[in-house]
């Protein structure tokens, strides 16, 4: 008998590559970092010197000042930070980094750092005429503690930050607006903050941190708590100042805040459009 010739069979098999999710995305990219798209040269005024720039760089770069991650040095000035807040996830990503600093060291850091700043051979020149990224880099390091204590803050019902909600969600946009308080920018009188355990929560925070009457906050806090408070009933939050425990009410200068409060109003705008 003859035996047939088998012919063996193979098999080929073809695997296409996966395109990387938007959570791997999101996961792997770099973290938004402060002042992302401003050369150091902008924060030199005309006529002075580059001590300024210098000092800036030599603070952005600095690992302690790394290792804290301030949320508050990028809320106004990172074009990374604001990419980060059209997305849930990326957002929280970054609040995962800044809340996980040790807020009291840093505050203690990012408070020197404000006060060396201000120093003739630093940025004296820049802060006397306003210039505005300085006076930026300055209020995001005041500011530093307060918004540590209100961004990081979450919902006990959601488990979820309250500043990402507030980003994110385009049922309550207004919420956004109420994390430009510390940097003494008063709440717009057209938005409507939701009566929300986060509303009341973080302006208790505000509060609290307007005790001390030098914060940016102490100048803005019973605005805001009056306008909250007619939205959402008489004592919702604390309608008045704590009692002083230093220092007197900043103002900043009027054409800055001004200025700063209509960008910071287009900034939430864009957020929540998208």
């Amino acid at each position: 008998m003859r035996r047939r010739n088998a012919k063996a069979v193979h098999t080929t098999t073809t695997t296409t590559p996966s395109k990387p999710t938007n959570s791997a995305l999101a996961s792997s990219s770099p973290l938004p970092e402060p002042f992302d798209n401003t050369p150091a040269s902008a924060f030199q005024s005309s006529g002075s010197t580059d001590a300024c720039p210098k000092f800036i760089s030599n603070l952005l770069s600095n690992p302690t000042f790394k290792s804290c991650y301030p949320l508050s040095m990028m809320l106004q000035s990172s074009t990374g930070f604001f990419q980060a807040e059209k997305s849930l996830l990326s957002i929280v990503r970054v609040l995962d980094a800044t809340c996980k600093a040790d807020s009291s060291s840093c505050a203690t850091f990012l408070d020197q750092a404000a006060t060396n700043l201000t120093m003739a051979g630093n940025c004296k020149t820049e802060v006397e005429q306003n210039q505005t990224l300085v006076l930026q880099a300055y209020d995001g390091l005041v500011a530093y503690k307060t918004l540590y204590a209100a961004t990081c803050l979450q919902d006990p019902s959601s488990s979820q930050y309250c500043f990402a909600n507030a980003v994110t969600n385009l049922n309550t946009p207004s919420d956004a607006y109420l994390y430009f308080l510390p940097y003494g920018l008063a709440l717009p009188g057209s938005s409507n903050p939701s009566c929300s355990w986060c509303t009341q929560q973080t302006m208790d925070i505000y509060y609290s941190a307007s005790a001390d009457r030098s914060s940016p906050v102490a100048g803005v806090y019973q605005a805001a708590a009056r306008q909250v408070n007619t939205l959402c009933g008489p004592n919702y939050v604390n309608g008045t100042l704590p009692p002083a425990s230093s220092g007197v009410i900043a103002v900043r200068p009027a054409i800055y805040t001004t200025t700063l409060a209509a960008l910071c109003a287009t900034l939430v705008i864009l957020v929540s459009a998208l």
